[in-house]
């Protein structure tokens, strides 16, 4: 099930592009939704998914909301990731419960409780699927009244079965607590089945490549529109209005997170969110942006010139940044530690800025963290930083991301991961490392590398560049989902000098 065949890859990726990246091939740009109708098809993959836990539920009840407060950086309804995996059912107020038909437990195999809305309800919010739509959409093995749940786990607790809930769902995780005690079970009875789940979400089936290489390509479609239209005078805003427009126009619900639209210098803050600034001659525009397309997120970073064309400064960094996300990607195939990527394209960052002259000894672990912020790959799928443990203490991150060799768990066939290494150049960078590495630097190493520094540092001052792209595991090395979307700079400029720029 976690496997890709030779045939779906020849069915989905195209031939090697001129950079030696494996390239997909963008599909036509109109919105076509019957990829996500719950058919016989797609009711098997999350059948297949629920038989795999079984043997992790053993004779215990796995029970999950569809619902629990965590949006990931959403405004409207989106069910829990993890009540999605397993159901494909995406309407509030349900439960789902699951336990090895064989047990002899009541409710045996699948069940979804849901709720009926009262007339007023439905005045307002429209009605739910009803018993007769949820057993030909969804094919549970039961069906059962919401009321019923707290009874359910009740007689599981009587029986004393393991009871497995998500614990990030905290409410229903103390209140199933409640119930055990009022039941004054034996033993602690609950159990998380996150981290099962979790790993389970790490590699991804074919249903789930289909989904991410759609939100990717529609994606790139409102990164290129931004591209067409950008110019000196337009707000952050109104590309973040450009790039949503056309997700919505092509079927995607909403945005996977919070757009990051910064111009000048907001392209230095990692994770800027006003999106209001009005953009100039001789800025950059950072935009690390993501649809959701049936409940999966591209995570994509491309940064342009708004004026149309790089200058000799910002070139020399955005060839730099290219340069090691290319090796880094080189770096990603089955096997490989899951920071060997991050360790290339440190490496060759490090070395360019050397010779830059903004990094004076290219084996000082404080230099090297200055420049490198944060871990430049992590897991992408029904959330932007999706399920799964990378084998790395966080404690010991930024230890290992310095680090001469390559930690973490190695990689494996099926695995999505994004590549965004970056630059980033605050004005006000040099001031705080003091105060940053001040324990860690020799007496008076910090005061002589801002002396040697500052001259060049300041030819670059506010320059932040990032590029990222959605990595695909293959069982030989990788494809880069997201290849079709332009990030050669001579691209970019030809892109958008060429287009008819008109005011939005």
């Amino acid at each position: 099930m976690k496997r890709l065949s030779n045939f779906l890859l020849i069915l989905f990726f195209a031939a090697a592009c001129n950079s030696g990246e494996q390239r997909h091939n963008n599909m036509a740009k109109t919105p076509d939704p019957g990829d996500l109708i719950m058919d016989e098809e797609l009711q098997k993959v999350f059948s297949l998914r629920r038989e795999a836990i079984l043997d992790s539920i053993g004779d215990g009840l796995l029970i999950l909301r569809s619902d629990y407060g965590f949006d990931g950086g959403r405004y409207e309804y989106r069910v829990a990731g993890n009540f999605w995996y397993l159901t494909g059912y995406g309407q509030p107020g349900t439960v789902m419960s699951l336990s090895d038909p064989g047990s002899g437990s009541s409710p045996g195999g699948y069940t979804l409780y849901s709720r009926q809305r009262s007339i007023r309800e439905i005045i307002y919010s429209g009605n739910l699927p009803d018993p007769l739509e949820i057993a030909k959409m969804w094919a549970p093995d039961t069906i059962m009244d919401y009321n019923e749940v707290d009874r359910i786990i009740a007689e599981a607790a009587r029986a004393g079965r393991n009871i497995l809930v998500d614990y990030r769902d905290r409410v229903f995780r103390d209140h199933v607590q409640k119930i055990v005690g009022e039941e004054k079970a034996a033993g602690d009875l609950l159990r998380d089945i996150n981290p099962v789940l979790s790993e389970m979400r790490v590699t991804k089936d074919e249903h789930e490549i289909r989904m991410l290489q759609k939100a990717i390509d529609i994606t790139g479609w409102g990164i290129e529109a931004v591209m067409a239209e950008c110019s000196p005078g337009l707000y952050e805003f109104e590309m973040e209005a450009l790039l949503e427009y056309n997700w919505r126009r092509c079927g995607s619900p909403m945005p996977g997170f919070e757009s990051i639209v910064g111009s000048g210098e907001n392209a230095v803050t990692l994770h800027y969110s006003a999106n209001n600034r009005k953009m100039e001659e001789g800025d950059l525009l950072l935009m690390d942006v993501g649809a959701e397309y049936g409940y999966y997120t591209a995570d994509i970073t491309r940064t342009i010139p708004v004026g149309g064309k790089f200058t000799e400064e910002q070139r020399e960094i955005y060839d730099l940044v290219l340069k090691a996300q290319k090796a880094a990607i080189g770096e990603m195939k089955p096997g490989a530690a899951i920071t060997a990527a991050h360790r290339m394209a440190t490496n060759v960052i490090i070395d360019g800025l050397h010779e830059l002259g903004l990094v004076t000894n290219p084996e000082c672990q404080w230099q090297r963290k200055f420049y490198t912020i944060y871990h430049i790959c992590h897991f992408l799928g029904l959330d932007v930083h999706d399920a799964g443990n990378q084998g790395i203490p966080r404690s010991l991150m930024s230890t290992y991301l310095v680090a001469d060799t390559a930690v973490g768990r190695p990689l494996e066939e099926g695995m999505v991961l994004t590549v965004e290494p970056g630059i980033y150049l605050r004005a006000n960078g040099l001031d705080q490392l003091e105060l940053l590495y001040g324990n860690e630097a020799g007496e008076g190493e910090i005061d002589d590398f801002i002396e040697k520094v500052r001259p060049v540092y300041e030819r670059y001052s506010n320059t932040g560049i990032r590029i990222e792209d959605d990595v695909l595991i293959t069982g030989s090395g990788n494809v880069v989902l997201s290849a079709s979307i332009p990030k050669e700079p001579d691209e970019i400029e030809k892109l958008m000098q060429g287009s008819g720029k008109k005011r939005i």
